[in-house]
């Protein structure tokens, strides 16, 4: 018996790694996820020894593991003589950053198998052995669980550290190990100092103190209390100590402090003025374009993101949800509500603070609780039907077979080349290089001349040297000349769309002036467009668009309401323009928008 099970834990750790690895050459060499080339740039920029990320929507933490990775490539490299100097470096970067980018995915890989290991873990040491497989095979099949492992984003590893934190906390509960309890405390510290998922643990730390106190053999309440109030301060203080040594400048910039402590300041704001203070303006005025519902439908929104495909799927967070009701009704006990509090805690917080704002990987966390507690209920429904038991197993692997299928054909899919790169290759060989281009931000990935690059730096050098987008940009765009000396660039003028904006507030090309502009993107960089025209008269030669930016304006939506301009640019363009190439992803079946290659005419 103990044999197969090690066969079979083995057999769900391969599957995982099987089906998480095969899609993560997507792209190559260039990331179509932008959050990609953030994580990266930001881990490469601390190269220049300036350690503080500048940038706090995110904690650095994972950045600074980036870093390290990135460290160690560079001493293999220069070891090996493939560059001799860290400019040589930071020009593959830009030339040719496909082993940044699967570095990176290999370490959000991990962390999802370390997740995976750590849920089986739970399973093994507070259930059964069997749970923790079942759990292992459960979150390793889950859809969103894999497709997320194959982008580098902060939640992986910050839920990876929530799972131990779990179970160090689990551990606690049960043996009431003081040194169980510390470790509960650290690693959610630095869970929280990756992403602030786990901030929620503070006060589950808190309350399985107080019920493990309670159990104390002791007549003394003061006794307990004073013990309780104790090592909730240590594990209060160990938490605050890991977040700040993993992410210290969240704790010593000021940006990073307004961050950390968000809704401190924010009281602080709200009382100010009653007290005869000056108003304080915010710098985010929330009008991002999150989409905005009442509680009741940002949780049935919630909801049904958890069930989609893209999601956990109908059937993982169907036996999930099970699971969790077969622990409430029947295994209602200590440790299980330490348990279920995270995901339930998580999930009412998410929808209040967020009606409507959720997307598979911010619902990492409750992957997790789900696929351990359906794994407690597949292996006590099992015991149920003993001695046919194997039944309700194969039953459970055939429904599986569902997800299994869809991530199977998803990681052929990503798999094969995106349109974009197809674009970029037949842009290079049919349009000649210096060619004045228009192009969307986010489309085929060519290089800017000279010229503009080093206009560029000027502006660069004369901005804010410690901004969010602009600190380390001159560097960063020397680099970028360097690496354009010899390779194929263009004239190249980008329809940059505010896409952090619910409506146009200024028609034709304008540089970024709001903090909250500033704090979304690059303000070195202009948004909007101008007239057709405008690019007509200005010898402007081709247009190269993909569907992903012109789409929403060629459909009544609010998009194509609030943001006339483009409207009326992609209008004239289809109209005006001489479609000289299409890339649709349809031909070969294959990832992508569908680009178009117009070259501007009257």
């Amino acid at each position: 018996m103990e044999s197969n099970s090690k066969k079979a834990l083995l057999g769900v750790f391969l599957l995982a790694v099987l089906l998480r690895l095969w899609g993560i050459w997507h792209g190559y060499p260039y990331s179509f996820y932008p959050d990609e080339a953030h994580f990266v740039k930001r881990a490469l920029s601390f190269g220049s020894g300036d350690f503080n990320p500048h940038w706090f929507h995110k904690p650095a933490f994972y950045m600074y593991l980036l870093f390290f990775e990135y460290g160690l490539f560079f001493l293999v490299g220069k070891l090996l003589a493939v560059w001799g100097s860290v400019s040589e470096f930071a020009v593959l970067f830009i030339k040719n950053p496909g082993p940044f980018y699967i570095i990176g995915r290999v370490t959000t890989t991990l962390f999802g198998l370390g997740t995976i290991w750590v849920a089986y873990l739970i399973g093994e040491r507070h259930f059964r052995k069997s749970v923790g497989i079942v759990a292992a095979l459960l979150l390793s099949v889950s859809y969103g669980h894999v497709a997320a492992s194959q982008d580098i984003k902060a939640d992986f590893p910050t839920v990876f550290f929530l799972a131990l934190s779990i179970f160090f906390l689990l551990n606690y509960v049960s043996s009431k190990y003081i040194k169980d309890f510390i470790l509960a405390s650290m690693f959610a510290g630095i869970g929280t100092a990756t992403k602030a998922y786990p901030i929620i643990m503070l006060p589950i730390l808190v309350v399985a103190v107080i019920l493990v106190q309670n159990e104390r053999e002791t007549n003394s309440t003061a006794n307990k209390t004073g013990t309780a109030i104790a090592l909730s301060s240590i594990g209060i203080f160990v938490f605050y100590l890991s977040y700040f040594v993993c992410a210290p400048y969240n704790f010593i910039d000021p940006l990073g402090r307004e961050t950390t402590f968000g809704p401190f300041f924010k009281l602080v704001r709200t009382l100010s003025p009653i007290f005869g203070g000056d108003k304080v303006v915010l710098v985010h005025p929330g009008d991002f374009i999150g989409q905005r519902m009442g509680l009741f439908q940002g949780a049935v929104d919630y909801l049904r993101k958890l069930i989609n495909t893209d999601g956990m799927g109908i059937v993982v967070f169907g036996v999930g949800i099970l699971g969790v009701l077969y622990l409430i009704i029947r295994r209602p006990n200590k440790r299980n509500f330490i348990f279920l509090s995270y995901p339930i805690l998580f999930a009412i917080i998410s929808v209040i603070t967020n009606p409507g704002y959720a997307e598979p990987r911010h619902q990492f966390p409750i992957y997790l609780f789900l696929a351990v507690s359906g794994g407690a209920f597949v292996v006590w429904l099992a015991e149920m039907s003993h001695p046919r038991q194997w039944f309700v197993y194969g039953l459970i692997l055939i429904c599986l077979s569902w997800p299994l299928f869809s991530i199977i054909e998803r990681d052929i899919f990503i798999s094969r080349t995106d349109t974009r790169n197809i674009a970029k290759a037949w842009i290079e060989n049919n349009i000649p290089a210096g060619s004045k281009l228009l192009m969307n931000e986010n489309g085929p990935r060519l290089m800017k001349n000279e010229d503009q690059l080093k206009e560029l730096m000027d502006k660069a050098k004369q901005a804010i040297p410690t901004g969010q987008f602009t600190a380390h940009y001159d560097t960063y765009t020397k680099y970028q000349i360097l690496a354009a000396k010899d390779s194929i660039t263009y004239d190249i003028q980008e329809i940059r769309f505010p896409w952090w904006r619910e409506s146009e507030i200024k028609e034709g090309v304008h540089m970024l002036t709001s903090d909250y502009d500033a704090d979304m993107g690059n303000p070195l960089k202009p948004v909007g467009v101008k007239a057709y025209s405008y690019y007509l008269k200005n010898s402007y030669e081709y247009a190269i668009v993909s569907s992903e930016a012109y789409g929403s304006f060629f459909i009544d939506n609010q998009v194509s309401r609030n943001f006339p301009s483009f409207k009326r640019f992609y209008k004239e363009l289809f109209e005006k323009g001489n479609l000289i190439k299409e890339f649709s992803p349809k031909d070969g079946n294959r990832p992508g928008p569908v680009v178009k290659i117009f070259q501007l005419t009257s």
